[in-house]
């Protein structure tokens, strides 16, 4: 098989990685405080050819691949809710949740109360953890729920616990395990410039144009390498069935 159909097939494969990341972002553009994922590609690996000095062709790489994926932590836009259990986080700050797995991370701040009175996650069981590790728990029949810029949540005027906040940045290399949480290698405490915002939920970061346009670009290089794979193909086949007749 020729060179040409390795590089155009690397090609397609890059770009098929690269939309199944712009589909995810497009799936999450509404979800609360979800972060962007952006795919970066390999460059080839060799120059083509020189065109001066009547050398011959250099080494080749085998084309375009995607490298990675990293991760966006711009902040997104802040909208009001009026729920008293909503936050939003500013700065490098990220709630730390009990999970079976251990203490996850999210930017995702709607809270619920569960039939114990616990501080969860949106779904009603993943624990909200205070600076003790342990869940916050909420007094049945309070009337009001006061979260404060340090984290400070108290009922009725009671304080009952402080929310754990820790730093989530690309620098912590953190690693997206699904329900909009982050596992980190060590945490460390959020930034001093860190705030909590109540009553208000952080919007994903997503900007539906901008993946639109670049699924439709990717789109564009998948279309060309199919049609370079072709023609490598058709070369070959009148290279085998004609040139072989002379």
């Amino acid at each position: 098989m020729t060179r040409g159909v390795y590089t155009a097939a690397a090609g397609m494969l890059a770009s098929q990685a690269a939309q199944d990341t712009i589909a995810q972002n497009l799936a999450n553009a509404a979800t609360t405080g979800y972060k962007e994922d952006i795919p970066r590609f390999e460059s080839f690996e060799a120059a083509l050819a020189s065109r001066t000095g009547g050398s011959g062709i250099g080494p080749l790489g085998s084309g375009a691949g995607l490298r990675d994926q990293i991760t966006n932590f711009a902040s997104g836009g802040l909208q009001k809710s009026g729920n008293a259990l909503d936050v939003a986080l500013t700065g490098d700050a990220a709630l730390a949740v009990q999970t079976p797995q251990g203490i996850r991370l999210t930017r995702d701040g709607a809270l619920s109360l569960n039939a114990q009175g616990t501080l969860t996650l949106s779904d009603g069981q993943t624990s909200v953890l205070g600076v003790n590790n342990r869940p916050i728990r909420i007094p049945a029949k309070t009337q009001e729920i006061s979260i404060s810029p340090r984290g400070d949540v108290t009922a009725d005027g009671t304080r009952v616990g402080t929310l754990r906040l820790v730093g989530l940045s690309a620098a912590d290399q953190p690693k997206k395990v699904g329900d909009n949480l982050y596992s980190v290698r060590s945490l460390r405490p959020a930034s001093p410039a860190a705030s909590v915002r109540q009553g208000y939920l952080e919007a994903s970061n997503v900007n539906v144009v901008k993946e639109m346009v670049s699924m439709i670009s990717i789109m564009r290089a998948y279309e060309t390498n199919q049609k370079m794979m072709q023609a490598e193909d058709d070369t070959t086949g009148k290279a085998v069935n004609e040139v072989a007749k002379l």
